[in-house]
């Protein structure tokens, strides 16, 4: 089935729900609001300020695979960070790859893709990201 959102929303709550994750973004003991203002699925990043920490999780455009029957669909996930803490951003990639590589999300298999290294982000913080891929068909 076809539902772009939904999946979406199933790792959201997957990164949302972890304890390890919330630490190093500063959110343990936050409420749900604050949560969903830091972890969202969107790559807008345009407005951080001070020290502030936002996990953006969205898809990029689907590739096709020899059998037409099937696409592949590729969600990244950035961590934006201030940059004097850039470690913080590292380890949450590397929890964000326990909780998803080769599990079964939403009725399909997330797989991690090459590590994307250090992305752009605003004046003084630091970005790194990640990329899974799983196969839907049309």
């Amino acid at each position: 089935m076809y539902n772009p959102s939904q999946d979406l929303t199933a790792v959201q709550a997957i990164l949302k729900s972890d304890s390890t994750i919330l630490a190093l973004l500063d959110l343990f003991g936050a409420t749900p609001v604050n949560i969903a203002k830091r972890i969202i699925k969107r790559s807008k990043w345009d407005d951080l300020v001070g020290s502030d920490k936002r996990l953006c999780v969205y898809f990029l455009p689907a590739r096709r695979v020899r059998n037409e029957s099937f696409f592949e669909e590729v969600m990244e996930i950035d961590c934006h960070v201030p940059a004097t803490e850039d470690y913080k951003a590292w380890q949450t990639q590397e929890q964000i790859f326990k909780l998803l590589h080769k599990k079964k999300v939403n009725n399909r298999y997330l797989y991690a893709e090459p590590p994307l290294g250090e992305l752009p982000t605003m004046s003084g913080f630091f970005c790194c990201g990640s990329r899974y891929r799983f196969y839907r068909n049309l």
